[in-house]
């Protein structure tokens, strides 16, 4: 493999692990203005201060989110070059990688493991042409579609719970009324309520409903376009067009989805890897 398609992996694997780490780091950000808000509920607290600390937990909050949205919107871009190349056998533009990384420290690679770069791999042993291109999406699409589900799972069990938790809370708030010391009765509701508040706050600040309906759709979309590929597969003749039509619709509805986190790579990748290679053998 040359120098090019090297480097190329290991831009697509570092520009989304920065991605993920930049949106942990926004997760973990929204978790603290959470244990401020919970806090700020039982201390008294100069409301000029709590409204500046609102404001630059915005402020912050909102810078973190957009750098995770451009390191993801980088790995995108390498990544869709990665795919034409290995499936159609385009020639990189060596001076575009060198340019890009030229911006980058000297050392900006150096800390890509081999393991990071292997889901940049298909598994397709066709010639670089359309039918390789379309073996490749549909490599992709069927991982996409099965770690989508996991993730879709994941977020509906934190979902309920927080529900749950919100539920009981306000169950004890509405049980802690006691007609006989009706001021702490009030003060323990409202020290609940804003407990709930907050929460269900932090709950739709980091987009947990909308990250959960994301990867739904992202599941619907690659299930969609595995369809697509395995339709196109059983042609005789399958042209650049077709090829580059499927291709371009599930780039484009991966662009347009969350990342999936690693973690969920790192615990199903065994049991899916198995089960792809009694999906698609590596002799067809």
């Amino acid at each position: 493999m040359n120098e090019n398609l090297q480097n190329l992996r290991k831009i697509v694997a570092k520009t989304f692990r920065k991605a993920k780490r930049w949106y942990l780091t926004y997760v973990s950000w929204q978790f603290a203005v959470l244990l401020f808000a919970v806090v700020s509920i039982f201390t008294e607290l100069s409301p000029n201060f709590c409204a500046l600390v609102a404001f630059l937990g915005v402020i912050t909050s909102e810078f973190v989110r957009w750098r995770s949205d451009w390191w993801k919107s980088e790995g995108e871009r390498a990544k869709r070059k990665w795919e034409i190349s290995d499936g159609f056998g385009t020639a990189l533009d060596g001076k575009e990688i060198a340019d890009w990384l030229a911006a980058r420290s000297k050392n900006f690679l150096n800390d890509v493991a081999a393991d990071e770069i292997q889901g940049s791999l298909f598994d397709s042993i066709l010639p670089e042409g359309p039918r390789r291109a379309i073996e490749n999406t549909q490599e992709s699409a069927w991982w996409t579609s099965h770690l989508c589900r996991r993730m879709v799972i994941y977020l509906v069990v934190v979902l309920i719970s927080v529900l749950i938790i919100a539920f009981v809370g306000l169950t004890i708030s509405i049980g802690a009324l006691k007609p006989i010391n009706v001021v702490q009765s009030a003060a323990t509701v409202q020290n609940i309520g804003g407990i709930i508040c907050a929460v269900l706050v932090f709950v739709f600040s980091i987009n947990l409903v909308r990250l959960l309906a994301d990867f739904w759709g992202f599941k619907l979309e690659s299930t969609d376009i595995l369809s697509r590929c395995e339709e196109l597969l059983k042609s005789a003749d399958i042209t650049v067009v077709d090829s580059m039509r499927i291709l371009h619709d599930y780039q484009t509805a991966r662009n347009a989805a969350p990342l999936l986190p690693t973690f969920v790579w790192k615990r199903h990748g065994d049991h899916l890897r198995e089960q792809w290679e009694r999906f698609r053998p590596k002799s067809e």
